[in-house]
Formats: structure tokens, C-alpha cells, sequence
């Protein structure tokens, strides 16, 4: 797996996030196994080095990490063009969320959620979209450009004029073009 930067500012976009090229002859989806998820989730730590799963479990992790980057992607899409969060985009979030809160532990003040097996991946991005899509910055959300990009992100900038997923991808190929065209 090809390390992504994590540019979102938000660990549940930064999933949404992990297909480059998006709609191109160089489209590469960068979690296409459990293995790559996994080694994803090392990088992005969510899980420590040690962590594994059996071979049972990769079916099941490979299914619900694609389908709830999918909804992610659907929903903060939506969001950031200023349209409603799609139904079944949030209520796909909603269940794996449900899903692995039953088999939390709960503990503490403020509540701390201790997910196990693979819901330490699903469950904590899940939760992470949860808090994303009801908490305050949700009105930071873009979404890059170009289209193949399309990267969501979190504007933190004073102003809010971010723009681009990453200036030194994105925004100095856009200047580039606009130069061309002058």
C-alpha cells in the first residue's frame, strides 16, 4: 500500500479519501484487502503495530470499511455542496456505528468507547463520521475541485478560504492550468 497524506483533518474523511484519481485511467483505490486496511489503520493510528485480525474477520472488515467509506463519501459530498446527507448514507454510518458500540466497553467521564476486534477500525471511523456530521465544523466542509480529486476536507483557516485538498498537489496544478490559459 502507497502511504496516503492525511489531509482532511478528520480521520473518517481521510477514509473517504483513500481512491486517487477518482474517475480516471489512473483512478487507484488504495484499500482494496483487510491487509490494506489494516496496514491504513497502522499508519493512521487507529490501531497499534501489533494489531491483526484472523482470516475469518478480513471478509467482514474489507465489506464494512468499503461500504462505510462509501456512505462517508456520499454523505460529506452532499454536505459540502450545501445539499442534505443522503438517507442511506447516514444510515449506513448510523449501524456500523450501532454495530460496534454493542460490543464497546464504556467506561469514564466524559464516556470513552474501548471498541474491539475489527470494530477498532470500523467502529472508531464510524463514531468519528457520527461526531463529523452533527458537531459544529460541519460547515468547514469542502470538497476539492478538480474532479479527480474530490477529496472532502475540514477548513480550518481563519477565513475559510481553503480551497484545495493540498495546495502542493491540487492547488499548484490548478495555478499551473490558469497560468496556461493567460
Amino acid at each position: 500500500m502507497s502511504s496516503l497524506h492525511p489531509i482532511a483533518g478528520d480521520i473518517a474523511l481521510d477514509l473517504a479519501n483513500t481512491v486517487s484519481w477518482r474517475g480516471t485511467e489512473r483512478e487507484t483505490d488504495h484499500l482494496m484487502s483487510a491487509a490494506e486496511i489494516v496496514a491504513w489503520a497502522k499508519e493512521a493510528d487507529l490501531v497499534d503495530r501489533n494489531f491483526e485480525i484472523s482470516a475469518g474477520e478480513s471478509e467482514i472488515l474489507l465489506r464494512r470499511t468499503l461500504a462505510l467509506r462509501s456512505a462517508i463519501r456520499e454523505a460529506g459530498a452532499a454536505i459540502a455542496h450545501g445539499k442534505d446527507a443522503p438517507v442511506r448514507a447516514l444510515d449506513v454510518v448510523r449501524d456500523l456505528a450501532a454495530k460496534a458500540l454493542q460490543a464497546a466497553e464504556v467506561s469514564g467521564v466524559p464516556a470513552t468507547f474501548k471498541f474491539t476486534g475489527i470494530d477498532r477500525i470500523v467502529g472508531a471511523i464510524a463514531w468519528s463520521a457520527l461526531d463529523l456530521f452533527r458537531g459544529d465544523e460541519l460547515s468547514r466542509l469542502k470538497q476539492c475541485p478538480p474532479d479527480d480529486c474530490q477529496w472532502l476536507f475540514i477548513d480550518r483557516t481563519k477565513n475559510s478560504s481553503r480551497r484545495w485538498c493540498d495546495m502542493a498537489t491540487c492547488g499548484n496544478r490548478a495555478k499551473k492550468q490558469a497560468q496556461r490559459k493567460a
